[in-house]
């Protein structure tokens, strides 16, 4: 594989200029909270009064 780049350790603990990371936990976390008030809502809809 000639074409293979390789880092040394300081190069590869970098963080991307695209904030992937950051959207990927936004995003996941926005999931979570709309997936638990859901559930929230089943169940308060499903309680007796």
């Amino acid at each position: 594989m000639p074409d293979r780049k390789v880092l040394d350790p300081t190069e590869a603990r970098q963080a991307t200029p695209q904030r992937v990371n950051y959207r990927v936990l936004t995003r996941s976390l926005l999931m979570a909270i709309v997936a638990a008030a859901i559930v929230y809502a089943f169940f308060y809809i499903q309680s007796p009064a």
